[in-house]
């Protein structure tokens, strides 16, 4: 880190004696950035502005700078899969730094807009820092996650006070605004500030400051018409600096709120200013109150000083410690705190949303077959057998299947990563069925495609069982670079032979039916697992696909296979044998 500290302090000193030496340590100095954690728009507002200062060309520099971004390849168990990382980390930042003027001007954003076919993938919604709590948002409120790239401010972002003043103030009002870290304010008619029009960039400018500037919430003193003090509760401001930025914007559009504006900090937080319009100061706080618990509610933690109607929050348009302070958008979610109370009280319950079927011009591609004719991604696929007839190592041969693309029951399947979680064999006897099981197959049972979680005596409820097996999923996908597509469930009975499992309320059924929904609905994976035979009707009622295996009179390792699957036709009846480890048709 000191090296790449002293790369950058040089860089900014130096001069160069040729364009092409300025551009190899402008490249030297935008890999130290990217070491040292800056952001793309950090780089390109400090590193960049130095090298266009010296006379390089503005384009030559952007692709210089996101050459030395895209340098450094992810290292993952799958070198082909390492071609989606560059673009990832060559696109800017979320952080509110400073970037070129030339940078487009993104200025207003729906709140709610349908998810598009297109969507980015996982791995960059999770670079964005969004957890699993923020993608169940984006999940229920059908929010395009493109949508929480932080825009660029905008070519004339000097300008955003004016903007924004002219937007959520009258023209007669003062407000009162200073530099932050020194105690005196100033109060200014808001008709000066937007009337000042290209001098206004001076102004600014010499608000800059390592802390940036603030600017009151609330106008301090009201219009020549004002015939109350209601100008005093227009207004409240909304952030959790704890936050990642996307985070922050998938929880405002996602909670459709009310704002008038959004501002990012030059920091790492966005600030909503929240329409309260109260007419007294009672009124406020009684809003204000139920906007906090509502967020509070949904894991968005305010500081509580936030409620104050003359809070100092940060001005657009001046630079903090080298980074802008900026407009991102006016006017987005709903348009006033009634109408945002009763999409509240309608809305917010933690259910899906109403979709139209307008919403979508044609019929969406159908999810990835994981085994031909039989099951499908997001599906619920049960295998019933007799006790002791060798489910298990059905289950495990299916898994290996899948992960080598072979067929299983005479069926092709789709290679694919499976997560096999066990609950019934200790971990050396499960690993020795898996090994000969490969070995009968000629297959490599040492795969990485294969993954498994002994859960052998774990004392986990059914829900927190499928909240673990989510988290370990996404942890996977991030960490790892897995992308399991099936979960195996071996038995699912064994779910319920804990004490947190034997004091639950309700039919054993219907609570291993919502561990599967709740798994499903986190991951998107298809889940298979096992049971004996008219062991749970319903959980055999409710599967997207049943495979039965039914003994056949008077031999002792002949069954009959049926199956019924909601998506594919229904199987013919044939027969199949037992030889250890396998069933084979």
């Amino acid at each position: 880190m000191e090296n790449a500290k002293k790369t950058i302090n040089l860089f900014l000193k130096n001069k160069y004696n040729s364009v092409n030496e300025l551009k190899a340590e402008l490249y030297k100095a935008g890999v130290a950035a990217m070491e040292e954690g800056w952001t793309f728009m950090d780089a390109s507002f400090q590193l960049g502005g130095k090298a266009r200062d010296d006379g390089m060309d503005g384009e030559e520099v952007e692709q210089t700078l996101r050459r030395a971004f895209s340098a450094e390849k992810r290292s993952t168990e799958r070198p082909q899969e390492q071609q989606s990382a560059p673009a990832q980390n060559a696109a800017p930042s979320a952080e509110g730094a400073p970037v070129q003027a030339a940078a487009p001007q993104t200025m207003a954003m729906p709140i709610i807009t349908p998810l598009s076919a297109n969507m980015i993938s996982m791995e960059q919604m999770l670079a964005m820092g969004l957890d699993t709590q923020s993608l169940e948002l984006l999940q229920n409120f059908k929010i395009d996650p493109e949508a929480l790239s932080i825009p660029w401010p905008a070519a004339d972002w000097r300008k955003d006070l004016a903007k924004l003043l002219e937007a959520t103030f009258d023209a007669d009002e003062s407000i009162s605004f200073k530099v932050s870290n020194t105690p005196d304010t100033t109060e200014e008619v808001v008709s000066n500030i937007i009337g000042q029009d290209d001098s206004i960039k001076k102004i600014m400018k010499s608000l800059d400051s390592p802390e940036g500037a603030l600017l009151c919430i609330n106008a301090v003193k009201g219009g020549e018409d004002a015939a109350d003090e209601s100008w005093r509760y227009r207004y409240a401001v909304v952030d959790n600096p704890k936050m990642s930025l996307a985070k922050q914007l998938a929880y405002f559009k996602a909670l459709n709120l009310p704002c008038a504006a959004l501002v990012n900090t030059g920091a790492n937080s966005v600030q909503a200013w929240i329409k309260i319009f109260a007419n007294d100061e009672e009124e406020y706080y009684e809003r204000v109150d139920f906007l906090f618990k509502t967020l509070d509610s949904q894991g968005f933690k305010v500081d509580p000083s936030n409620r104050n109607p003359h809070m100092m929050v940060r001005m657009p348009g001046v630079l903090r410690g080298g980074k802008q302070q900026y407009l991102i958008g006016l006017e987005q979610g709903a348009k006033n705190f009634k109408e945002w109370q009763e999409w509240v009280e309608y809305s917010l319950d933690g259910k899906p949303l109403i979709e139209l079927a307008s919403d979508t011009e044609e019929a969406p591609k159908k999810d990835q077959t994981i085994v031909e004719n039989m099951l499908r991604a997001g599906e619920f696929f049960l295998f019933t057998a007799p006790p002791k007839s060798g489910k298990s190592l059905a289950l495990m041969d299916l898994g290996l299947s899948i992960c080598y693309g072979e067929d299983w029951f005479g069926n092709a399947t789709s290679s694919s990563d499976v997560l096999f979680i066990n609950f019934e064999l200790t971990k050396s006897v499960f690993l020795n069925r898996l090994y000969l099981l490969g070995g009968k197959r000629n297959l490599n049972a040492s795969t990485p495609k294969f993954g498994f979680l002994n859960l052998r005596g774990t004392a986990l409820s059914p829900i927190e069982t499928a909240q673990l097996i989510a988290k370990r999923i996404q942890g996977a996908k991030r960490l790892e670079n897995h992308d399991y597509r099936v979960v195996v469930i071996d038995p699912i009975s064994a779910v319920l032979h804990n004490p947190k499992s034997t004091r639950l309320n309700g039919a054993p059924h219907q609570i291993l039916m919502q561990m599967v929904d709740t798994i499903i609905a986190l991951t998107g994976c298809a889940v298979v697992s096992s049971c004996n035979l008219d062991e749970y009707p319903y959980l055999e009622a409710r599967a997207d696909s049943l495979i039965k295996l039914s003994p056949v009179e008077g031999s002792l390792n002949l069954y009959q296979i049926n199956g019924t699957f909601r998506e594919f036709p229904k199987m013919l009846a044939r027969e199949c044998s037992w030889i250890y480890p396998r069933f084979l048709v």
